[in-house]
């Protein structure tokens, strides 16, 4: 059966940006002689990179992060999870992006500033992520939360949901929303795991695959990605096997790349708005039904 997918209208625009992006990740990990991975890391910039003064730089759980407030009374708490291949990207980078999203959907937006490799090595980033969450879910009062990111933070997004509960005794998520990530650690990403995790054997990797881990208990999830990401058939995997513990949504967008929604484009917006409608939906519902599986025809 053929997938179904959506952005046909804008599929050849989806294209052209994704040529773009794939000659920038060709050379994403070779830094400059003479540089230190921190000084290089300065250099590259990811997402809208539009500052958003009302944007307020806090720190939770003793992890720095930047919070978003909406223009209606707050419902809630997304905590955002930047990519950057757990290495690269910064909190700071989608001020733009997370202020739309606050405000299309009435919830507090918090991007965490995780650690990263290499000074920091897995699992440091992870921790952080938990540290965050684990925070925001014992506040007094506090009501939905979700989570979410885009590639390694969708990574790290599926590993919160998965690990969080072990500490907690329960799951503090109601819904999760992971865009192009990397579930399964054993398959490939060789550059940035030398960078992630040094001298990792197997056992490791398979210990840090949401993909291969046990889903019992996990939340909602939305799953996007593009017909030429090279993690689409991750993507496909991961929300199958999601689908058989939690009601999941898939949207698959004809010729989009990997971090298609790092750049400006119709492609990129059209996943926002969807992002953002998942979100409310999770918000409202008290029994999560599931509304959309298996990607919409556009």
């Amino acid at each position: 059966m053929a997938l179904a997918t959506i952005g046909h209208a804008y599929a050849r625009e989806s294209v052209r940006v994704g040529e773009q992006l794939k000659s920038r990740l060709t050379t994403l990990y070779d830094v400059p002689t003479g540089m230190t991975f921190a000084q290089y890391r300065a250099t590259i910039r990811f997402g809208d990179d539009v500052t958003v003064p009302a944007a307020r730089d806090l720190t939770i759980g003793g992890v720095p992060v930047r919070s978003f407030t909406p223009d209606a009374p707050s419902r809630g708490e997304y905590v955002h999870l930047h990519g950057g291949g757990w290495c690269l990207g910064s909190h700071t980078m989608h001020d733009e992006t997370l202020q739309q999203l606050a405000d299309r959907t009435a919830l507090t937006v918090t991007s965490v500033g995780y650690r990263m490799a290499p000074e920091h090595r897995y699992p440091a980033c992870l921790d952080d992520v938990l540290a965050v969450a684990r925070a925001v879910s014992e506040r007094p009062g506090a009501g939905f939360l979700a989570i979410g990111g885009e590639s390694a933070g969708a990574h790290l997004a599926a590993m919160a949901v998965i690990e969080l509960p072990k500490r907690l005794g329960r799951q503090p998520f109601s819904a999760v929303s992971l865009n192009y990530g990397a579930f399964d650690l054993t398959a490939g990403f060789d550059r940035a795991l030398a960078l992630l995790m040094p001298g990792a054997g197997p056992a490791d990797r398979r210990a840090a695959s949401p993909l291969l881990a046990e889903l019992n208990g996990v939340p909602p999830a939305r799953f996007c990605v593009g017909t030429g990401d090279a993690l689409l058939a991750q993507t496909l995997s991961m929300e199958a096997r999601w689908r058989e513990h939690a009601s999941t949504e898939l949207d698959v967008f004809a010729g989009a790349a990997h971090a298609f929604t790092t750049i400006r484009s119709t492609a990129a917006r059209a996943a926002k708005i969807r992002e953002a409608e998942f979100l409310c939906r999770r918000r409202d519902s008290k029994r999560y039904p599931s509304t959309r599986q298996g990607g919409i025809q556009e």
